[in-house]
């Protein structure tokens, strides 16, 4: 049975691969409560487009979790972050599913993961069963709804996969019911001037104009001025709704129309994870930096590899002294579409560009498709090909250091520029003893008064760390330990009646790298629950009734520790 189960997996994995057919009516819903969406497929997310769907659970946790169709068990994973507890099932007809954000598993699960999280004395645990160790049916209870890891609230993260790329699909795409008559609504355009000799109402800068209307007709107001000159770009901000919800969800398909021609059109079917971060070159990164709102831009820069886009383009030269007429087009997987149409006024302003000299300031140029190296006095940043997303004129200068620091500040470039990999950056000090060494970290911020914690590793006197984003940098020493504070257990305490020892855990700086809670001297397993600063040790057949010493020892990311210590009774 096993060699049939396995040999139509490889069959039905063929077929799909080949045909793309996507089965309408092979999966049963995960929850059995009605679907209704916090979050759909391709949403527009921090640093990555939303892989699946978010369930609601009625606002609790518990609910339960059901295997869509027959399937294996090919992976468990516990994080305090991310998809929390998680339950990777792979199919026979080629798609996985992805349980995230879980309370618990059920029991045959739950016992299995928890004896391997005893053998390796880990809270954080990934697992990989073999097709024959954990198979389940269609409609078999696999778990229970939660909000663990980076959930936001009790929910269920529900994904499909295609099995032989791991590439997220559109899970409505598979038949699931769910409500939605709702035309998506349209709340602005920006306009942008493209070089240095484009204007949009006399300004070289990005102009963003209010849209008015309801269900599905929009318009720019009369009112407003559309006069642009020269290679101009568009970008819309949009959000689709849902029957039944309040909540904002993700497009599917963005067409933009230049004089009743498409020029541009975006659809989010399916992606691979390695592509999630381009989402920064899709949006108008500084805008959602300065303001959290999303503007999704209609042209595309140079280092962009994103393949959401069907037509690509979305420029228009407007230098003829015309009216041309632009219409944007939005619209949901059910077909719901939205339109906001405007005209823009092609003039010319008379205006001299503004050539100015950039060697006023330390400024690099730096293309966006070849490796790029600032090399400073005490500092090198090695900035890898396929870092950037254009070219780009790279802004450095150095400051005098602060009460937190004990280096300079260094500043690179601009924290409204995205980075789509990681850049190493080196930091050379000669002062610091070999203690300070030790408890020494880069650090960066973007004004001077938040520092968040880079970490970083010694070779001689340079400290070096890859990091993902622009801003200031420099060295700090984390002298203080961690924090521990315990919320229901004190010496002595008469735990008799408690489900659990619940201590909550902080850092000041480099953050907490490990953990070891003990009972009589035995690793215990403390649940990590990071959004919260939590851990938890819920008591079990380890901890039988008497007399007991609970030890907690906490480690930051530099090595400073504490520790707490109390007898209780059970």
């Amino acid at each position: 049975m096993t060699r049939f189960f396995l040999f139509t997996a490889l069959v039905f994995s063929k077929l799909i691969l080949f045909s793309q057919e996507i089965p309408k009516d092979y999966f049963r819903s995960p929850l059995d409560i009605p679907l209704y969406l916090s979050g759909n497929f391709g949403e527009l997310r921090s640093n990555h487009f939303h892989a699946g769907l978010d369930i609601k659970t009625q606002g609790v946790e518990g609910q339960k979790v059901y295997s869509i169709a027959d399937g294996y068990v090919s992976r468990i994973k516990v994080s305090p972050y991310g998809y929390g507890n998680a339950i990777y099932i792979t199919h026979p007809n080629g798609f996985t599913s992805i349980y995230g954000h879980l309370k618990k598993y059920n029991d045959k699960i739950q016992q299995v993961v928890k004896d391997y999280q005893y053998r390796k004395e880990e809270f954080a645990v990934e697992l990989f069963p073999t097709p024959f160790s954990t198979q389940v049916k269609k409609g078999e209870l696999i778990a229970y709804s939660g909000n663990s890891g980076g959930s936001g609230g009790p929910h269920l993260h529900f994904e499909i996969r295609n099995t032989s790329n791991e590439h997220p699909m559109n899970p409505l795409f598979f038949g699931f019911n769910i409500s939605d008559r709702v035309k998506p609504d349209i709340y602005a355009v920006t306009i942008y001037p493209l070089d240095d000799t484009s204007y949009v109402n006399g300004t070289n800068k990005a102009q963003r104009f209010i849209a008015r209307g309801s269900n599905g007709s929009y318009s720019i107001p009369l009112k407003s001025q559309l006069k642009v000159q020269g290679k101009i770009g568009f970008g819309i901000e949009t959000v689709d709704r849902m029957s039944g919800t309040s909540n904002k969800y993700g497009l599917h398909n963005i067409q933009l129309k230049h004089n009743g021609e498409v020029i541009f059109e975006q659809q989010i079917d399916e992606f691979a994870f390695h592509e999630g971060r381009y989402i920064n070159s899709h949006i108008d990164f500084e805008t959602y930096r300065k303001t959290r709102r999303r503007v999704q831009k209609s042209f595309i820069q140079e280092g962009n590899r994103l393949r959401i886009y069907k037509k690509k383009g979305g420029e228009i030269s407007c230098s003829d002294g015309k009216a041309h007429a632009i219409e944007y087009t939005v619209i949901d997987l059910n077909d719901n579409s939205s339109t906001v149409k405007f005209t823009v006024q092609s003039v010319d302003f008379n205006i001299q560009a503004n050539l100015a000299s950039k060697d006023e300031k330390d400024i690099t140029f730096m293309p966006y498709n070849q490796k790029n190296t600032l090399l400073r006095p005490n500092l090198l940043v090695s900035i890898p090909n396929g870092v950037l997303y254009e070219d780009t004129y790279f802004e450095y200068k150095e400051e005098s250091g602060t009460s937190r620091t004990v280096s300079p500040v260094y500043w690179l470039h601009s924290h409204y520029t995205p980075l789509h990999k990681k850049m190493t950056v080196t930091i050379k000090n000669k002062t610091l003893t070999p203690d300070q060494k030790r408890k020494a970290l880069i650090v960066s911020t973007t004004d001077n008064r938040s520092w968040y914690a880079e970490g970083g590793s010694w070779n001689g006197d340079n400290i070096s760390v890859r990091t993902r984003s622009f801003g200031g940098y420099a060295i700090a020493l984390d002298t203080v330990s961690p924090r521990i504070t315990p919320i229901n257990i004190y010496p002595n305490a008469n735990m008799a009646n408690k489900w659990s020892i619940t201590i909550k855990v902080t850092d000041n700086l480099s953050g907490i790298e490990s953990y070891r809670g003990t009972v009589d001297g035995n690793w215990v397993l403390m649940e990590y629950d990071a959004k919260n600063d939590k851990l938890s040790y819920y008591f079990d057949e380890k901890v039988t009734k008497g007399n007991h010493t609970f030890k907690l020892v906490v480690k930051d990311e530099v090595g400073n520790k504490s520790v707490y210590e109390a007898d209780f009774v059970r």
